[in-house]
């Protein structure tokens, strides 16, 4: 027996052992895997057919029960009868509507108010044709096709949506170096057929600008050819006809930084008013350097303050000594005999001029003309007589030492222009999102000082600039 089952647990046994359970394993495992396939079919079946047999419950709605109360039917079988026995057609019922006065709607209770709105929506340009925004007064783009204009200005190519036209009107712009009247009246055509380009949906503003500044309206109008007209009309009497220059106009300074007290060829009112109606491009012609005079600043009044009142400290014994040298001084009276004179001589009358049709030079006045002047006969002669003369004698030598002369006012730079450009983008521009505008500079006939001030400014705003000769 020992024997055997050593035997049987030897390799060879242990093996076939082995096979017989792993055999005996797979049976079981298999029956337990058909018996639960065999189960989840027969539940699942049973499910199925449960749910296909069961009653779905369903609601019949009635016809409606008409019920008529006595009276209303024995009315109704009436009028049956007769309609029977009349010719006339049956009477069937139709369906009648309301008329909407009738119709009694609930008060509903508002508060209507006005809103008022600076907001202007703003419509990129593009080329082509195309319905516009509709607003007369938009960005350029109020209609059908582009806002944007293209024209030429003495050669220049410029381009732009807002676009302000400034125009040097003073009388140097007339002088004879400059071909005079008829020159200037050729620039002025000029600067019609820029007006005459523009488009029609364009916004505009043309500025002359002399020793002061003045626009043809206070806003930016639409190129439209009535507009155009208008323009046209608002810079043709300028210099001509004895309307020289510009004195005075609607435009008015504006501080922001840096002020400004007079001067001639006011180019910053012009610049002024540009900006205060948002252009996007400033066209600019003018002869010379503009002379804008600067104000003195706060901060010079407060230095020479300070200065005055040290020196007052420094000099106050040199002061006191002029002073009271000079209060010693004696008063002298001299008897003085003069001389006899002859009489007045007669003068003859001297008719009126008429004011000069000619153009000033620059800085000077217009010549208003003069009045008749009558003859004047001789007068008799004036016989000698004595007079009293007074005299100082003694006193202090020399000037009383006085205090530093306050500041003088100096005049505009391109510096100062530029700080002021800057200044009025931030106030005019920034809120909108807008850009620098672009300008744009001619030389008209002008010396170096100038042409090199309008050159500058231009590059420093994207701009170009020419130097134009005397048209002819």
């Amino acid at each position: 027996m020992k024997k055997d089952q050593s035997v049987l647990l030897s390799g060879l046994g242990f093996y076939r052992m082995s096979m017989q359970r792993r055999k005996t394993l797979t049976i079981v495992v298999t029956v337990s895997l058909v018996l639960h396939v065999i189960g989840l079919v027969g539940f699942g079946g049973w499910i199925v057919m449960r749910h296909n047999t069961e009653d779905v419950t369903t609601f019949v709605t009635p016809p409606p029960v008409r019920t008529y109360k006595p009276r209303e039917l024995e009315h109704k079988v009436k009028v049956q009868k007769r309609q029977r026995s009349s010719s006339r057609p049956s009477l069937k019922p139709r369906i009648v509507s309301m008329k909407p006065s009738d119709l009694a709607l609930p008060d509903i209770k508002m508060d209507p108010k006005i809103v008022n709105t600076t907001f202007q929506p703003k419509f990129k340009a593009v080329s082509g044709m195309g319905l516009g925004a509709g607003l007369g007064t938009g960005y350029g783009t109020s209609g059908f096709g582009s806002g944007i204009s293209r024209v030429n200005f003495f050669g220049i190519h410029a381009k732009g949506e807002r676009i302000a036209i400034l125009v040097d009107v003073s009388v140097s712009m007339v002088e004879e170096e400059r071909g005079g009247v008829e020159g200037y009246m050729r620039v002025k055509q000029r600067i019609e057929q820029v007006i005459s380009a523009l488009s029609p949906s364009t916004l505009f503003a043309v500025i002359a600008f002399a020793d002061a500044a003045q626009t043809m309206k206070d806003e930016l109008v639409v190129g439209t050819q009535d507009y155009k007209n208008k323009a046209k009309m608002f810079i043709r009497p300028y210099n001509i006809g004895g309307s020289w220059g510009l004195t005075s106009g609607n435009v008015t300074a504006e501080y922001l930084g840096i002020r400004a007290t007079g001067g001639t060829t006011r180019l910053d009112l012009a610049i002024t008013a540009a900006m205060r109606l948002s252009a996007d491009t400033i066209l600019l012609i003018s002869d010379g350097l503009p002379r804008v005079r600067k104000g003195i600043s706060p901060e010079q009044i407060a230095q020479h303050n300070a200065t005055r009142s040290q020196w007052s400290k420094e000099n106050a014994g040199a002061v006191g000594a002029w002073d009271t040298a000079n209060a010693a001084a004696q008063v002298v009276q001299e008897k003085v005999w003069v001389p006899p004179s002859p009489g007045r001589p007669a003068t003859p009358a001297v008719p009126a001029r008429p004011p000069s049709k000619s153009p000033p030079r620059e800085g000077q006045p217009i010549d208003q003309g003069s009045p008749a002047i009558p003859a004047q006969p001789a007068g008799p002669p004036q016989p000698g007589y004595f007079t009293v003369v007074t005299h100082r004698v003694g006193g202090a030598q020399g000037a009383r030492p006085s205090p530093p002369a306050p500041p003088a006012e100096s005049w505009w730079t391109l510096a100062d222009f530029v700080n002021h450009i800057t200044s009025m983008h931030e106030k005019y521009y920034v809120p909108k999102g807008a850009k620098l505008p672009v300008i744009h500079s001619i030389g008209y006939q002008i010396d170096d000082d100038g042409g090199e001030f309008l050159k500058k400014l231009a590059k420093q705003y994207r701009g170009e600039y020419r130097m134009v000769r005397r048209m002819k």
